[in-house]
């Protein structure tokens, strides 16, 4: 997920860590929102997992104490939920969080949020310069390796190149790498890369549908418990004829403001949801990791994740077969063994590899082919002369030695 999108969830949930209800019992809700508040209840939305919050309705008798975040307390944290992670970023985002810390750092000469973007700011300054060391030696090891691409090695280069952006994100985000095992399998079938990464993939689609399946067992639940509390608020408020004009009214006003907190609250994880799969779709892509809370994207990736887990179970490892057939058929060309060479192209062909990457070979095999022939016709030729001469000789030499025997 890039930094853009995070901040943009962020920013949909600022009181996502910021309240603490204490409990008569001892029980302390940390990180908590409070909701609603009547003079029987109080409403809160406690984090759970995943971005997940559950709903829970609390009488006020049994709360000892509430403490409401202060704006600074909120800001600090935004930024500690935003930053939380910085080395997922790239360099780019690296800079671009560091001018925003130091933004925030000038907003805030003290406080809270002034020591969470100091503490974040530390992080990032690290981290850039690790990962400007490490870009930049990638950059040049990546230009040395592209100045050794040759045609015959390019089909595999592009394909290894794919593989280890794959690998590397495995771990630390699969449903990108997902999204370059689809490009890996789209733009180079038959490589041996695919097969490389094949296993993983098969490996990660079935991971990410199970737990998909459980975050949305997760928010289908809390989003029911909520409607459920919402539901019993409204028949007290229509049952107890012990209540007041008043508290009715407070009642009534309580159950609107919750059915409009949740109604916006599921409208904005929408709203980010579809900008994120519009973007998604412009690249091409299928895979995206869904935005946090909401249901509508858990369940369009749960789709393709049960998709591509039940295909990849399903089809034949990937073998490598494409890279193999290329590489076999470029060695017979270096022994001049162009028909043999001719027979391989069409393994190449079976294993789909794509044409560009071997119409250069079918250029040299078929020249390859016309030099054979020319060279077999001159040698057929020279062959002919040859019998013709010697057999024109022998003719000779017959007609010689009959003449000689006539003489005698």
């Amino acid at each position: 997920m890039n930094k853009s999108l995070i901040l943009a969830l962020t920013a949909l949930v600022p009181l996502a860590a910021a309240d603490e209800v204490k409990l008569k019992d001892g029980t302390v809700y940390k990180d908590c929102t409070v909701e609603v508040e009547t003079p029987e209840s109080v409403s809160l939305l406690v984090p759970v997992a995943g971005g997940i919050k559950d709903s829970v309705t609390v009488k006020r008798e049994l709360i000892e104490s509430i403490k409401k975040a202060t704006p600074d307390e909120l800001e600090a944290t935004k930024i500690n939920k935003t930053y939380a992670k910085p080395e997922t970023m790239n360099a780019k985002d690296l800079e671009s969080a560091l001018a925003d810390l130091d933004k925030t750092i000038k907003k805030n000469p003290q406080g809270l949020a002034h020591d969470a973007a100091v503490k974040a700011r530390a992080r990032v300054v690290v981290l850039l310069e690790e990962k400007k060391l490490v870009e930049g030696a990638q950059a040049a090891q990546e230009a040395k390796e592209e100045a050794e691409v040759t045609v015959r090695t390019k089909y595999d280069h592009e394909a290894n190149k794919l593989l280890k952006r794959f690998k590397a994100l495995a771990v630390r985000n699969p449903y990108q790498a997902m999204a370059v095992y689809d490009r890996l399998r789209d733009g180079y079938p038959g490589s041996a890369a695919l097969a490389d990464a094949y296993p993983d993939a098969s490996r990660i689609a079935g991971q990410l549908n199970r737990k998909l399946e459980v975050m949305i067992a997760a928010k289908e639940k809390a989003l029911e418990k909520e409607r459920e509390t919402l539901r019993k608020e409204e028949e007290k408020r229509r049952g107890d004829p012990k209540l007041t004009k008043e508290q009715r009214q407070l009642l009534m006003d309580a159950f609107q403001k919750r059915q409009t907190a949740i109604r916006e609250r599921e409208n904005q994880l929408t709203e980010v949801h579809r900008a994120l799969r519009k973007k998604v779709k412009e690249r091409g892509d299928r895979w995206f990791e869904p935005a946090a809370g909401s249901l509508e994207a858990m369940r369009d990736v749960k789709l393709v994740a049960a998709t591509d887990a039940e295909r990849l179970k399903n089809q034949d490892p990937e073998n490598g077969a494409g890279s193999a057939a290329l590489e076999k058929a470029w060695n017979l060309c270096d022994e001049k063994k162009f028909d043999e060479a001719m027979e391989a192209l069409t393994e190449v062909r079976t294993a789909q590899v794509p044409r560009e990457y071997y119409e250069e070979l079918t250029e040299t095999v078929r020249a390859g082919l016309q030099e054979q022939r020319a060279r077999e016709r001159a040698e057929r030729a020279e062959a002919a002369r040859k019998a013709r001469e010697d057999r024109d000789k022998k003719r000779q030499e017959e007609r010689a030695a009959a003449a000689k025997a006539r003489k005698k």
